[in-house]
């Protein structure tokens, strides 16, 4: 079975530097690369949850990834689209069934505010995850 590295992207530029540490890593070991990209559930009282990109948004980000993995030399390039309130469950739950053998995730270092209350997804990504992790800066 050939290797796979998953790539969570988001559009950020954190996600862009993961997006080239992934790139340059499946590049120089032949491996395929698939990129993920979570679109955030968020409650809207008394509505269905709303999404934090559009569709069009999305699908936009993935094939940038995917456009400039492919011109770097990456053959095997596949694109994800999850839709989660936890992103980092929805990364975990990716990468088993993909079977990644390796995952990339940015970090854009919130304030520890921000961590202590919502978490940090690449720290959650890291300590769960059952393969390597890389955390891009």
């Amino acid at each position: 079975m050939s290797k796979r590295i998953l790539c969570c992207i988001n559009g950020s530029a954190h996600a862009r530097r993961a997006v080239e540490v992934a790139v340059r890593i499946a590049a120089g070991l032949g491996q395929g690369l698939s990129f993920l990209l979570v679109n955030q559930l968020r409650p809207a009282s008394g509505f269905p949850p709303s999404k934090a990109l559009t569709d069009v948004e999305a699908k936009e980000i993935l094939d940038i990834a995917a456009r400039y993995a492919a011109s770097h030399g990456v053959k095997d390039v596949k694109r994800i689209l999850f839709e989660n309130e936890d992103v980092a469950a929805a990364i975990l739950e990716c990468a088993e069934k993909i079977e990644a053998d390796h995952i990339v995730v940015g970090t854009g270092n919130p304030p520890f505010i921000g961590r202590l209350l919502l978490g940090s997804v690449s720290e959650t990504v890291t300590a769960r995850a059952k393969c390597t992790v890389t955390i891009a800066r």
